[in-house]
């Protein structure tokens, strides 16, 4: 049915069919370009797809386990599974509707995809800091940690990461869509260096702890060095590739970029598999780590007391 071109008429089909009129301002052909696999990308998607969903399995076992133990909810474990069973199950998903051009889906599942990958980000960052602060400061940690302020924090990195993802497509419809990329790129480069603190920070606070043992202080750092690797070499190629693609509405995508998409994509495909050690390594250190730390703590402050004493 055609519509006369009102302003009214207008307004309407951006807010309930906007997803193809900003595919139709993107050029589908590059988007299509940009978001759509390769044949042999496929074949490594799907062998991706079938390893990460057996071992995503095993992780639901070993986390169910985990809280049947009598252990702490590992709240941001948690959330950072489901971002990666997000990600595992949609990728074919959008490759399929790339395919047979269904634009309003693509468009959508394109957005709850980079959605799960932001909010992977977002959680990995939390359990840097916490890791961080758990070593750093494991009194006031002790004293601070608890399950409502683990489902507050949680639910403040969805909500504020939703809210950017509405606000970045409402940017690409009515502004400009090279800006929307842009932007994207600026928040995932953002907790970066916030990462690299926490790992440095950790190492120096380690190196000088005699509390924990040299096995224990190995599998902290194994947990924060896992982050740090996820985010330098499944994620910055990613990040890259959006920088060019952002330059390259006007100007059509270089021949470079078929290459840099395939290996990046590949890359943050891999990302639940390397996120699975994470529940390995968290599942094992936790408890014990922080009895250690704060023992050690309030063993100095109270020879801190008696001295002053």
């Amino acid at each position: 049915m055609a519509y006369p071109e009102t302003s009214t008429n207008v307004t309407f089909q951006l807010e309930v069919n906007f997803l193809a009129l900003l595919l139709e301002k993107f050029n589908w052909t590059s988007m299509k370009a940009a978001i759509c696999a390769s044949s042999s990308e496929m074949v490594v998607i799907w062998v991706i797809f079938s390893i990460g969903f057996v071992v995503m399995c095993l992780a639901l076992y070993g986390l169910c386990c985990l809280l049947r133990s009598n252990h702490a909810v590992p709240l941001f474990i948690i959330n950072l599974f489901v971002c990666d069973i997000i990600q595992i199950c949609v990728k074919p998903v959008m490759n399929f509707c790339t395919l047979n051009e269904q634009k309003n889906g693509i468009f959508f599942v394109f957005h709850v995809y980079i959605l799960s990958i932001i909010v992977n980000i977002g959680f990995m960052v939390c359990i840097s800091v916490e890791r961080y602060i758990m070593i750093k400061y494991p009194v006031w940690y002790r004293l601070h940690h608890s399950c409502k302020n683990l489902v507050l924090i949680s639910l403040l990195v969805w909500a504020t990461l939703c809210g950017y993802m509405v606000i970045d497509m409402i940017i690409a419809v009515k502004v400009d869509v090279e800006l929307a990329f842009l932007l994207s790129v600026i928040i995932l480069l953002l907790p970066y260096p916030l990462v690299v603190f926490c790992f440095v920070g950790s190492w120096k606070a380690l190196s000088h702890s005699v509390a924990v043992t040299p096995d224990e202080r190995k599998r902290i750092l194994m947990i924060l060095a896992l982050v740090l690797f996820n985010y330098t070499v499944l994620f910055l190629p990613s990040i890259v590739q959006n920088i060019i693609f952002a330059v390259s509405f006007k100007h059509g995508i270089s021949s470079y970029y078929d290459s840099l998409h395939s290996v990046s994509g590949i890359m943050m495909y891999l990302n639940p598999l390397a996120d699975s050690l994470l529940y390995v390594f968290i599942r094992k250190d936790a408890h014990s780590m922080l009895t250690f730390l704060c023992c050690k703590k309030l063993h100095e402050n109270q020879l801190m007391v008696d001295g002053s004493g």
